[in-house]
């Protein structure tokens, strides 16, 4: 067995943060404090923002591109998923990927969607709520409570192939993305991935503030 370090330092953190962030939004509902809701959907808009811009410029399995697959690639992965080995795969392998896709398009719905949610009683109401009419509002609010229902379904998704790659497959995903190093067999894979330094992604995460900010706070007052 050997290692090889296959996820950067701000994936990793991105990807623990989507987590706590969730959690947070989760239980900030639940308890109806909305004013932690609310920051942490800002956070969460963050984040997002991060990631798409990680996505272009970041390290070779942080890249976007990675996660999409041809469907002969992805056919042959599935013919392969069977077998009780741990994969070859750096980074996601072909159905994680688009896994990672579909995840981020929906939380990109779900803070757009929240954004612009309207409150009946107009006290628990988006940002930008004000822009749109009160029944877009309310459509807005009614697919933001729908979309949380699709992520949770999504989630148990994802964990559950989580844990059949743990298993099944003895693949430490978990570990992985804790610690970035994942270990391969003597036929796995010889060339590691591009990964570039973290204080680059420090730009990406000042910039996506910034954009959230506007969005959240100026843009309001400016229309």
């Amino acid at each position: 067995m050997r290692e090889m370090k296959i996820w950067d330092l701000p994936t990793r953190l991105f990807h623990w943060g989507v987590v706590a962030l969730f959690a947070v939004s989760w239980a900030s509902a639940e308890v109806d404090n909305f004013t932690v809701h609310y920051y942490s959907g800002y956070g969460m808009f963050v984040l997002i923002l991060f990631r798409l811009l990680w996505g272009l410029v970041g390290s070779d399995t942080s890249r976007l591109s990675a996660c999409f697959s041809t469907p002969a690639t992805l056919i042959s992965y599935l013919g392969e998923l069977v077998q009780r080995k741990p994969g070859n795969d750096v980074g996601h392998n072909p159905l994680g990927g688009l896994g990672v896709l579909a995840l981020l398009s929906l939380l990109i719905a779900q803070v757009a969607t929240g954004l612009f949610a309207q409150d009946i009683d107009f006290i628990n109401s988006g940002p930008l709520s004000g822009l749109i009419s009160f029944d877009a509002g309310n459509q807005a609010s009614d697919l933001h409570h729908l979309l949380f229902d699709i992520l949770l379904i999504m989630i148990g998704l994802h964990l559950t192939a989580v844990l059949f790659h743990e298993g099944y497959k003895s693949e430490r995903l978990i570990s992985a993305m804790i610690s970035g190093w994942r270990r391969y067999g003597d036929d796995g894979p010889i060339t590691p991935p591009t990964l570039l330094p973290a204080p680059r992604a420090l730009i990406a995460l000042i910039l996506s503030a910034a954009v959230m900010a506007f969005v959240v706070w100026g843009l309001p007052r400016l229309l």
